[in-house]
């Protein structure tokens, strides 16, 4: 997505990114962003699969095959600035799932193993028998699930903050202060809490976009990952950075503090649980923690590290 946000979106995409893994801006009044702007050398192509149009961008090069799955609401040129630096030895393929970007938008489908099913699909009609695959945020859900159901299709995963075990996170948005409200309703209308109706929203999404997101959030926060079948080696980035890094920058000292305090009493552990987890249960798994990122850790001032430790591990 290529348009400017405002504030309040800003914010409120960022809370959301923690949260569930998600990137999505509520504010805005459509899910159809206008057509980006190709920033480096690819091919831009459609493929049908799983009945609907999928919309994925190929880097070329040579090599074993490396398929990027983005976050919620990104579609595949996220990947424009990282695709690149794996050409000389892969060849790079992003994916846009269903609902976002120039894929189609069906009503249906947004469970993860339907998800999981458009990826299976996606590679039976690219000829594509074995690949590394690297997801960002909620795509961990899908690798995870994907490489258990069909080990002899995956050669290596990579998750970019996005090997979490998200069933705590309704509760989480619901106590962090920072939570903008129209995130809490959403997260109480997916919990089909009465409370829902309490909390006013001046300028709710469309209809049919609302109730996708919900289908998302519901598959989010039930999903359960079992690494111990994952089979594949698998590399999970972390972003654990110990202070509030969503918190408005107009809010006072006093707010400021609140945010910091939850976050180092909720945020922290809630990242260390699913860092453990992984190390106790991904049988094959490294983990590599960056203090100093935020969720978008293979993109800005961390891209460089980021890259390098992928590329490492790929080629190991």
């Amino acid at each position: 997505m290529r348009r400017k946000l405002n504030q309040m979106s800003r914010r409120v995409l960022l809370v959301a990114m923690f949260l569930f893994g998600l990137q999505f801006a509520l504010a805005q009044k459509t899910d159809t962003p206008a057509k980006p702007t190709d920033k480096s050398p690819h091919k831009s192509e459609f493929v049908t699969a799983n009945g609907i149009k999928m919309h994925y961008l190929d880097w070329g090069g040579t090599g074993d095959v490396l398929l990027l799955l983005t976050g919620f609401r990104d579609n595949a040129h996220v990947f424009d600035d990282f695709a690149p630096k794996f050409t000389d030895r892969f060849r790079v393929i992003a994916l846009t799932r269903r609902g976002f970007g120039e894929s189609d938008k069906p009503q249906t489908g947004y469970d993860t193993a339907t998800r999981v099913e458009d990826i299976r699909q996606f590679l039976d009609r690219m000829k594509i028998k074995k690949a590394n695959i690297v997801g960002h945020s909620m795509a961990g859900d899908e690798m995870t699930l994907f490489a258990s159901l069909y080990p002899k299709r995956v050669k290596k995963l990579v998750y970019l903050d996005a090997a979490y075990d998200r069933r705590r996170n309704a509760e989480l948005a619901l106590t962090d202060p920072s939570t903008p409200p129209i995130f809490k309703r959403l997260v109480l209308e997916v919990q089909d809490s009465p409370d829902a109706a309490q909390i006013i929203v001046s300028d709710m999404p469309p209809p049919n976009v609302w109730e996708q997101y919900k289908a998302i959030i519901k598959a989010m926060s039930t999903f359960h990952p079992d690494y111990t079948k994952v089979k594949a080696p698998a590399l999970a980035f972390y972003a654990t950075p110990e202070h509030h890094l969503y918190l408005s920058p107009q809010i006072d000292d006093e707010a400021r503090k609140k945010g910091d305090d939850w976050w180092i009493k909720n945020a922290v552990p809630y990242t260390r649980a699913n860092i453990e987890q992984f190390r106790r249960d991904a049988l094959r798994g490294q983990i590599f923690e960056m203090k100093d990122a935020n969720h978008y850790l293979f993109l800005g001032k961390t891209q460089d590290e980021v890259i390098r430790r992928t590329r490492k591990f790929l080629l190991e």
